[in-house]
């Protein structure tokens, strides 16, 4: 049987597909071996890991495949953590761990994280983020939250440049949030 315009046909409701990964891509000022050992240091990821305002409280790593990571979270008052083990360390191109989180509906959901990082010219990083197996509710939310921490991270190496290229900073310092540095941190005012 052929459709004939004005013949009254069942119609359904088309929905688009919900993403499946929260996927987010920065340009960074740095090269990748330097963006690499700022995801698997401590210090550096709680000066920009959260979203802020949510501040990171503390992390553990042990940057090993099989490693856990841990960050401790504050914002606006709620704590919550995250937690994940290593998957991939393939320095400097890809790192890859497991995230959960205590405040999802099911907190033992593992999801996935993985970091690439493509060499650019002028010593640039191109970062790529890809978080799967996230609840499907969640998408949207992570996705914002990785781009705030890429845009955070790529802030850091800014300061960190124009620091290194007045030749008042070392090469991988980088600032920390509200002023505050970190010991190997850059001796230049900011």
């Amino acid at each position: 049987m052929r459709w004939r315009p004005g013949s009254r046909a069942s119609t359904a409701a088309v929905t688009e597909p919900r993403p499946q990964a929260a996927v987010v891509r920065r340009l960074l000022p740095a090269t990748p071996d330097v963006v690499y050992d700022e995801w698997l240091d401590p210090a550096a990821l709680a000066d920009w890991m959260c979203p802020r305002p949510a501040r990171c409280r503390n992390v553990a790593s042990e940057p090993r495949v099989g490693g856990s990571l841990r960050i401790d979270i504050e914002d606006g008052g709620a704590e919550f953590s995250v937690s994940g083990q290593y998957l991939v360390l393939d320095r400097p191109r890809r790192l890859s761990f497991t995230w959960s989180c205590s405040t999802w509906p099911d907190p033992s959901v593992k999801s996935v994280v993985t970091v690439l990082l493509e060499p650019r010219e002028h010593r640039q990083t191109l970062m790529t983020i890809e978080h799967t197996l996230l609840p499907p509710d969640l998408v949207d939310q992570h996705a914002r939250g990785w781009a705030a921490i890429a845009r955070q991270l790529a802030q850091g190496q800014d300061l960190s440049r124009a620091a290194l290229d007045a030749g008042t900073c070392r090469a991988g310092s980088w600032k920390g949030r509200a002023g505050q540095r970190r010991p190997d941190a850059c001796s230049a005012p900011f």
